[in-house]
């Protein structure tokens, strides 16, 4: 039997970075991750994300923003319009005084870009293709067993395990979700117009099409979320049918767009669990929440919970506290979970008014949109929340350092 002082289950980049985070403590750490490691091979840009200015210091703080920067492409602009009305808004990083609103990272190189920082830390143990054939824990430790009948004692464990976490299920921590009654089609796409660093969404009857700029100016990414009987019609439909289908849903913006790879559709659902911990078990990211991807906030919200919950522990350690402490613990728990659900509700009313056709509510929502356009206070303060640069921040993700303790 193995004792260790926090197992991390789940090495996605949630996991991974609280991994990094926590390392300079010198605490004894296990990264447990059913999957097989990180590597450059798998990355391709079929699965992205948006990273904001809130996760860039963080990883920057860690080490891994440099090689993540590598292979992303930054985005300027963004421009959000209402296929269904005359709504339109548009930000730019030069009126934010930046010279980037956030950044489109593949999925895979973020992981790769943190397990390789990993490797400097003796004290932080990677175990890829690993099965936990059990979990039990008593009022001191939590009893792992994986693999062939190893068992590991734990102080902590921090379930960073996704959306079907296995952890919350077998800690029988209750999760509340609905169906969205989407499916999400993302592809690499060939486009006629160079993307200029621009982000694009715009707001169909049938669900939002976002298209991300990559590293290639004639490629964009694209999450393109709409109803089950339309996803499965479009990817049904050949290639060139496709092609047409997306440019008509683009409105030609970036001219005719060509499939680059075989589109893929994946269902979304929303989940929030009540409760994010039970005894010396605790949740972060996925395995806690997920959310629409229309604002593309899913990855940084998770970032966020890892670097909070990072930043309690280490307080804990440098004054010499138990830091598997139940009101650290639940300080986390009611930190992240008020900001988590701040998002959630505003993506739900965010999707419920713009999936709406009635004529009146696509009037109330264009003059909204453009009236935002209009209002340079207001469009601050949305733009501040995007990039990471308000909320109840971690001190490692705040834009000034800020040293008033959490109560």
């Amino acid at each position: 039997m193995q004792n260790v002082d926090i197992t991390i289950v789940g090495a996605g980049s949630a996991g991974l970075t609280l991994a990094l985070l926590l390392a300079p403590l010198g605490l004894s750490i296990v990264v447990l991750e059913q999957g097989s490691a990180p590597h450059s091979s798998n990355i391709n840009h079929q699965r992205v994300s948006a990273l904001n200015l809130a996760s860039m210091r963080v990883l920057s703080h860690i080490g891994a923003w440099p090689a993540i920067a590598a292979t992303a492409q930054s985005y300027n602009r963004m421009q959000v319009w209402d296929a269904d009305s005359f709504a339109r808004i548009e930000f730019d990083a030069k009126a934010e005084r930046l010279s980037e609103l956030g950044w489109i990272c593949d999925n895979e190189q973020v992981r790769v870009a943190l397990y390789q920082q990993l490797q400097q830390h003796s004290n932080v143990r990677l175990e890829f293709n690993c099965t936990i054939n059990s979990l039990a824990q008593s009022e001191r430790d939590v009893l792992i067993n994986i693999n062939q009948q190893q068992l590991l004692l734990s102080r902590l464990l921090v379930g960073a395990d996704g959306v079907n976490s296995m952890v919350r299920t077998t800690m029988q921590l209750p999760l509340t979700h609905w169906d969205y009654e989407q499916q999400a089609i993302v592809a690499t796409i060939n486009i006629a117009v160079p993307h200029n660093n621009t982000a694009r969404q715009v707001f169909l009857p049938s669900g939002p099409l976002a298209l991300l700029p990559l590293p290639d100016p004639q490629q964009c990414s694209i999450v393109w979320s709409c109803n089950p009987e339309r996803a499965a019609q479009l990817l049904a439909m050949p290639a060139q049918e496709f092609n047409q289908a997306l440019t008509a849903a683009s409105n030609s913006v970036l001219g005719v767009l060509q499939l680059h790879n075989e589109p893929k559709a994946f269902g979304l659902k929303m989940r929030y669990a009540s409760s994010w911990l039970r005894g010396r078990v605790v949740l972060v990211a996925d395995a806690a929440h997920s959310i629409h991807p229309l604002a593309g906030q899913g990855m940084n919200l998770g970032l966020m919970d890892v670097a909070a919950l990072a930043e309690l522990i280490s307080e804990y350690v440098n004054d010499n506290k138990d830091f598997t402490d139940n009101r650290l613990l639940r300080r986390y728990e009611r930190w992240r979970k008020a900001e988590a659900q701040t998002l959630i509700t505003a993506m739900e009313a965010f999707k419920r008014g713009f999936s709406n056709s009635q004529p009146l509510l696509k009037l109330v929502r264009a003059v909204g949109m453009s009236g935002i356009n209009q209002l340079p206070w207001l469009k601050a303060q949305i733009i501040a929340a995007a990039l990471g640069n308000s909320g109840d921040l971690p001190k490692l993700a705040q834009p000034q350092a800020k040293t008033a303790r959490r109560a």
